[in-house]
């Protein structure tokens, strides 16, 4: 079931499975998932969170949590703003760089 979804998650369209949390820095908070994702087609970082929508989607279908950071465990400095900005475009930088401002 990797590519197919049994829920719309085409940000054009209302995502129409159960309901759960992703979080948007260009808003800086959680939002539903069945909200309205046109916004998002035009952020900067869209080509990151949606596959990461689609991971949550994709973890809901099997039944799982859908949080991408459950469990997770970082090591050393690598949440370190360099670390977490070293794979960005310059404009994806500056976006999250202004969307957080203490970055």
């Amino acid at each position: 079931m990797s590519g197919e979804f049994k829920y719309i998650v085409d940000p054009e369209k209302r995502y129409d499975g159960p309901e759960f949390d992703e979080y948007c820095i260009s808003e800086g908070q959680y939002l539903p998932a069945t909200r309205d994702r046109t916004p998002c087609i035009t952020c900067p970082l869209f080509n990151l969170c949606q596959p990461g929508f689609e991971e949550q989607v994709r973890l809901i279908q099997i039944g799982e949590n859908p949080s991408l950071t459950a469990s997770c465990a970082f090591e050393g400095d690598s949440l370190s703003p360099e670390n977490l900005l070293k794979d960005l475009t310059q404009e994806q930088r500056d976006f999250v760089i202004s969307k957080i401002p203490n970055f």
